[in-house]
């Protein structure tokens, strides 16, 4: 029997064929989508238990965000003037001085208002890396969406040691992995060339070697000294670094490749590994001169592209489709117009990003067979209608604030822009509560005008153990570079 339908809705498959149903139905059964066809009378009549009327919507697979990290999602504002080296700087003694500061319950309710916030996006899975990863999985979990999600592993940023880290990180694996009906997994998530130490890439060529189903999320050329810091762990480049532990492979999920060229777009993707391309960030802080994401190459080599929203610290965003806008604008200034149709952008955003995750044979696609995670768009407004060209119209003109309803496993988390898996009131008030915690005991001033970092100087808000570590690194780079 059927469990949900939605009827007489565009329905945009995202299928191999590109199929478009001008007025189509989706049936779902036990949380997955059992027909994808051509609305007829009787649906309009039918018992199912959950029965949606599509007319003047377009329902699309459900957003899947690529690349997050969202344990400060409670830090809205403070940094969103400060200049990219200042940001990096008050970002790393945040980084230290917030847990043992704030302790679990700021990151609870971070957690909880970033599950609400994708929710209320249309993000249906994100694919996340953070330092507060059971924290993430059980709320994700209990907002009944999906999501991957590895401990950040980063010993030049963590003053937790290697084996530390991978001991916590072995028994997040052991502990959440595959949980929650299958909705929440587990990956291995090390910060890249710039945030690990060899002893730490050893222990997760360890981890992949244990796991060997889990995704290997790392960031990868996403600064001019990246050849440097992959020289301190005795390799040529990061790509080098990755290939020798064994881990650049159709599991591997490389962010932000901004100082990347031809030739390493060309070795990505014989490799097989998937690309998550966040934009704003780099643009909103000028990342350097000369440098951008190598589009053209990746495109060129066929390798996998999916978008990602990535961290609070940098810009106050969580609207995905805005975000793979701004990844078309940007790419056509950089290389000259069409880097993008519209109907790929949206696979970079559904069954582009499923398969980089591994998911793409249960969602980022609406057929049956996969599981039902979706998102109905509200259409018939001024601002929309009439029109062409629908791909254009949802990577152009829409916007988060069109989503009217979310279905995530057949089960729906939010209808008609009324939130059904979450308690609103109760993330919000924990959100404001502890985001004045933030504020008193870290020594930020905040006002609606903006904010001012601490006083105190950032010497004694860090620890010096990552630092240390950092500076031996980049200084065994330099020897290899430049004396061997």
């Amino acid at each position: 029997m059927t469990d949900l339908l939605i009827h007489d809705a565009t329905v945009v498959t995202v299928n191999h064929e590109n199929q478009i149903l001008r007025n189509g139905s989706i049936r779902v059964t036990d949380g997955t989508i059992s027909s994808v066809e051509s609305t007829v009378p009787a649906d309009r009549g039918s018992t199912a238990a959950h029965v949606i009327d599509g007319s003047g919507t377009v329902v699309i697979p459900g957003l899947i965000d690529a690349h997050r990290h969202t344990d400060f999602t409670l830090v809205q504002g403070l940094f969103s003037e400060l200049a990219g080296d200042e940001l990096l700087k008050e970002a790393f003694a945040l980084y230290h001085t917030a847990e043992p500061t704030l302790g679990d319950s700021f990151f609870e309710a971070a957690w909880r208002l970033a599950c609400l916030r994708q929710l209320t996006h249309g993000v249906t899975t994100v694919n996340a890396m953070d330092f507060t990863p059971e924290l993430g999985a059980e709320a994700l979990g209990e907002s009944g969406l999906r999501g991957v999600i590895g401990p950040e592993l980063a010993d030049f940023l963590d003053p937790a040691s290697a084996d530390e880290q991978l001991a916590d990180a072995r028994r997040f694996i052991e502990t959440y992995h595959d949980t929650y009906d299958g909705r929440v997994t587990a990956s291995i998530a090390p910060g890249g060339e710039a945030g690990c130490s060899r002893e730490l890439w050893e222990g997760v060529a360890e981890l992949r070697a244990d796991y060997p189903d889990l995704r290997l999320h790392t960031h990868l050329y996403d600064s001019a000294e990246a050849d440097t810091m992959a020289a301190g762990s005795g390799a040529d480049d990061p790509l080098d670094l990755l290939d020798r532990y064994g881990l650049l492979d159709e599991r591997t999920l490389l962010t932000h490749l901004l100082y990347a060229d031809q030739d390493d777009a060309r070795r990505i993707a014989d490799a097989g590994a998937h690309v998550l391309h966040c934009p704003t960030v780099y643009s909103y802080f000028q990342a350097g001169a000369r440098t951008w994401f190598p589009l053209p190459a990746l495109q060129e080599s066929g390798a996998n592209v999916a978008i990602g929203l990535d961290d609070p610290f940098w810009f106050d965003s969580w609207d995905l489709i805005q975000e793979a806008k701004h990844a078309r604008l940007l790419s056509n200034f950089e290389y000259g117009g069409q880097q993008w149709s519209s109907y790929d952008l949206l696979r970079t955003v559904t069954i582009g990003a499923a398969r980089a995750l591994g998911l793409d044979d249960q969602v980022g696609s609406l057929e049956p067979g996969k599981r039902a995670d979706f998102v109905v768009i509200d259409v018939d407004t001024p601002r929309h209608q009439p029109y062409s060209n629908l791909p254009s119209v949802l990577m152009n003109s829409v916007t988060a604030g069109d989503i009217e309803t979310v279905v995530v496993d057949g089960e729906v988390l939010m209808k008609d822009r009324a939130v059904e898996s979450i308690d609103v009131e109760s993330v919000r008030a924990a959100a404001t509560r502890e985001r004045e915690r933030l504020q008193t005991r870290t020594g930020w001033e905040t006002s609606l005008a903006g904010s001012t970092p601490p006083d105190k100087s950032i010497l004694r808000r860090v620890s010096a153990r990552p630092l240390l570590r950092a500076m031996k690194q980049y200084g065994s780079g330099v020897v290899n570079q430049h004396v061997w």
